[in-house]
């Protein structure tokens, strides 16, 4: 197993957050909200197998919701709503936030 840092950065609003891996729900927060200083509002870890695998994401109370296929060993994932869209992006791990 693998742990994966998922960071919601720009555009929550007190969302409830799920995210999946392969389908299976692997946690759920809620009152996700930006804090604007930071563009950041989560900093949340879920586990992945071994190999390759999709995570998901669904923000309910605006009905988005998104997913992608990662590969090899992937060290985060950036999540962010950019003009009523959510969008997913491959981070390289070292992001960082004060």
């Amino acid at each position: 197993m693998q742990e994966l840092l998922v960071i919601l950065q720009e555009g929550f609003d007190a969302d409830e957050v799920a995210l999946t891996v392969n389908g299976k729900e692997a946690r759920r927060d809620r009152d996700v909200t930006t804090r604007m200083l930071l563009g950041m509002a989560e900093e949340v870890s879920v586990e992945l197998p071994a190999k390759g695998a999709t995570i998901g994401v669904e923000v309910p109370s605006r009905k988005l919701s998104a997913s992608m296929k990662l590969h090899g060993k992937p060290k985060s994932l950036l999540v962010s709503i950019e003009n009523g869209e959510l969008v997913l992006r491959e981070g390289t791990g070292r992001e960082a936030f004060l």
